[in-house]
């Protein structure tokens, strides 16, 4: 008697699926989480510079308020300037630096991001308002009302030049001044 156990075993034996993934999935699958990360990468250099820029935009935002708002508290007699105010000085967190109370110019010029001025038109009655108001001719200026024009420059130059400077490299915003008490 012949023992067909053995050779019946080998042809009777099922086949048992194999867990993992081949090669090629795995290659595709690096391949398109590389893209994502190079995708990501990409986006970073951008990203900063839009943060330096909101931020630059934020703090000269802040600046030209102080400056607004010290404009509208002061008295007429103590602006006595024509044109560009002397230069103000501040940090890059928006904070004023005093010319005089830094120790040298090395001193001022390691702190120093923003310069500002305040610039007032020779003729400073350049504000007419609308008909109907209390002046008597519609076209005459009012002699309360002064337009300042506030410039902020993202400058470590203590010495800069409004006059000269590009319109690109300044930021200017208007305020419309009162004249209090009198």
């Amino acid at each position: 008697m012949k023992n067909t156990s053995h050779s019946n075993w080998r042809t009777q034996r099922k086949a048992v699926p194999v867990a993992g993934f081949s090669l090629v999935e795995v290659t595709i699958a690096v391949a398109i989480a590389a893209m994502g990360f190079i995708t990501l990468l990409g986006l970073l250099p951008q990203g900063i510079t839009m943060a330096r820029n909101s931020a630059e935009m934020s703090v000269g935002s802040k600046i030209i308020q102080k400056l607004s708002g010290e404009m509208q508290s002061m008295s007429w007699d103590r602006v006595t300037w024509q044109g560009y105010s002397p230069l103000r000085y501040f940090t890059s967190e928006g904070m004023e630096i005093s010319a005089s109370g830094a120790t040298g110019e090395e001193d001022l010029a390691s702190s120093l991001t923003y310069v500002a001025s305040i610039y007032i038109p020779d003729k400073p009655l350049d504000v007419v308002l609308p008909a109907g108001s209390s002046s008597s001719s519609s076209a005459a200026s009012e002699n309360y009302l002064r337009r300042v024009k506030i410039c902020v420059a993202t400058s470590a130059d203590p010495a800069f030049d409004f006059s000269s400077a590009s319109p690109l490299r300044v930021t200017s915003a208007y305020a419309l001044v009162a004249q209090m008490g009198q």
